[in-house]
């Protein structure tokens, strides 16, 4: 899935929400994809490769593209709400081995992206 940052120019300064490492019209890659309970989405983007790949309000992204990369699946909350990413990234302490710089975590990341951006890549037609 693929989505096109929108900007944010009515909003209030954030530095802490991230959305300015991103540029209006940019194509970004999504990596994973939570909804909570009162429907705000947050997507997980890389914004720069070598950062820990952060997670952006969906309010700021429209989708371009519909493909669910093949290394997703969902996990429905019972509280509410449900996240798609790859398994190994959306249970357990994953995230928090990947802000560790666990080389095992990294090394997974690094695979499993790949695939993702190989199902769906950013092209510059697009």
């Amino acid at each position: 899935m693929r989505v096109r940052y929108l900007g944010a120019a009515d909003a209030p300064a954030n530095p802490i929400d991230g959305r300015f490492h991103f540029s209006p019209g940019q194509e970004c890659a999504v990596l994973e994809l939570h909804v909570r309970s009162d429907g705000t989405s947050s997507l997980r983007i890389e914004h720069s490769p070598g950062d820990l790949a952060g997670l952006y309000s969906g309010r700021y992204f429209e989708q371009v593209s519909d493909v669910i990369p093949p290394q997703w699946s969902v996990e429905i909350y019972p509280q509410g709400g449900l996240s798609m990413g790859p398994k190994g990234w959306i249970e357990g302490d994953f995230w928090e081995r990947m802000m560790e710089r666990d080389p095992e975590a990294e090394a997974v990341f690094e695979t499993t992206r790949d695939a993702i951006l190989t199902a769906d890549p950013i092209t510059q037609s697009d």
